[in-house]
């Protein structure tokens, strides 16, 4: 398996007059930022190294001042550049979590072993994530099923056999309530 690039988030505005960027992000530890080797890449695909000297939260949003950057000229220049990684280099995450590049692109099976399609999107609701699987062979808009990234509808993810076993009908308690009693997958 090759090593895929990562997003770790997309600069959208400059903060400040002091070259500051505002960065949007999916990420849940900003430290990921500071990895080595983060790379700067521009919508045309190029690449360029980058620094994070520091980082704080602010209103939901990462604001990282970087090396080299010191007007706010400087961040305009790369509005919509995102800052992106070796999946390698994120560090393990906790047993029963996983990154969704570890996910996408898996595909998903049912407990009796019906083939139910592709793991393509996954959607952050205010409760849990949920898993968009589309049919490998849609012919004519073949439909996509939700599944709510909980215990009792995402039985299994073994990236090792690369595959994610689920029961689309849920079993269990957590089916009754879906408002995030249950533990989330991530």
């Amino acid at each position: 398996m090759q090593d895929p690039l990562v997003v770790l988030g997309e600069i959208v505005k400059a903060h400040g007059l002091r070259g500051e960027v505002k960065v949007r992000s999916e990420i849940c530890d900003p430290e990921n930022f500071t990895l080595p080797e983060v790379l700067l890449r521009a919508p045309d695909g190029t690449t360029e190294p980058v620094k994070v000297l520091s980082y704080r939260v602010q209103k939901g949003a990462f604001v990282l001042r970087l090396a080299g950057f010191s007007k706010v000229e400087q961040v305009s220049a790369k509005l919509g550049w995102e800052f992106i990684c070796r999946g390698s280099q994120l560090p393990l995450p906790a047993a029963d979590e996983y990154y969704h590049f570890q996910l996408l692109g898996l595909p998903v099976v049912a407990q009796n072993g019906d083939d139910l399609g592709r793991l393509t999107e996954i959607m952050a609701t205010s409760a849990h994530e949920v898993y968009v699987i589309r049919p490998e062979h849609c012919v004519n808009g073949g439909s996509e099923l939700l599944l709510p990234a909980v215990g009792a509808y995402i039985i299994d993810i073994d990236l090792d056999a690369g595959r994610i076993v689920v029961e689309p009908a849920g079993t269990g308690p957590e089916v009754a309530d879906l408002t995030g009693a249950a533990e989330p997958v991530k």
